[in-house]
This record gives C-alpha cells, sequence and structure tokens, in this order.
C-alpha cells in the first residue's frame, strides 16, 4: 500500500545501517504494482534512507547528491503519494550521486536528464518534501 498521510510523508527518513531485504522486495512490488518509475522507502511507511528508481527499478541506499548542474529545466511531475496531482517542478539538468547499492558496494555517479530528475523526485521523500511543495498542483 502506497503512503499518502503527510504526517508519514513529512518524515526526515534515517540512515540505513542494515537494510532489510524485504523492505526492498516490497518496494520493487509497490512500484510495479502502481506503473511507478521511482518509490521512497517511506512511501510504504518505512522512514529510512533508500530509494528505487528507473526500469528495472535500481536500488539508492543513503544517496548523498555531491553536485548539481547549474543548468535546471521545468518539467511536469506527478507521485505516487499525491494520486491525480501533476506539478511543474524545476530540476537540475544533471546531478553527481553518492550511494550505495543492493550489494553494499559505494558508488558515485552522474545522472542525467529523466533519469537526473527521477532521483531527485525519489531523494526529496528522503526529507520529507513532496512536489506539492515545488510548485502549483494541478489535479486530474
Amino acid at each position: 500500500m502506497i503512503v499518502t498521510d503527510r504526517k508519514i510523508l513529512r518524515q526526515v527518513s534515517k540512515e540505513v545501517v542494515d537494510i532489510d531485504q524485504n523492505i526492498i522486495e516490497d518496494m520493487k512490488k509497490a512500484m510495479k504494482k502502481h506503473n511507478g518509475i521511482g518509490i521512497s522507502a517511506i512511501q510504504i511507511g518505512h522512514p529510512i534512507r533508500v530509494f528505487l528508481a528507473g526500469n528495472p527499478a535500481q536500488v539508492f541506499i543513503n544517496p548523498t547528491i555531491l553536485e548539481r548542474s547549474g543548468y535546471t529545466k521545468v518539467d511536469w511531475e506527478g507521485c505516487l503519494s499525491c494520486p491525480g496531482a501533476h506539478v511543474r517542478v524545476r530540476r537540475s539538468h544533471s546531478i553527481k550521486l553518492k550511494y550505495t547499492n543492493e550489494e553494499g558496494i559505494e558508488i558515485k555517479r552522474q545522472f542525467k536528464g529523466f533519469d537526473a530528475r527521477v532521483i531527485q523526485h525519489e531523494f526529496d521523500h528522503l526529507n520529507g518534501f513532496l512536489i506539492t511543495d515545488r510548485g502549483k498542483v494541478y489535479q486530474e
């Protein structure tokens, strides 16, 4: 089940020490069930610093954005936790991210375009931000 309760979603997620594979599997199932392109653990009720992004879903544990490009772009975003809402959000076109993957390997990697947008969206969830904080909401 996807969490829509703002009180839960506004929590700042805690660093992960030991990842529970069951949480990752539950996130993958929820993302697939709802046709998502990303999901954060808090969206299924676990306030930990983990999100999935992409197809196939890539796991990001304890991510940190190291750099953001000065070049930004505005585009439409939706969110599994804000059903029916669409918001035009300004995001950096490229980011450099440090994170741990599912195998426990620390990675530093550059992401651009749509991938960077999805990662920034999910990163916002880790810090208690929603797309509704980023711009005017248009409802379906």
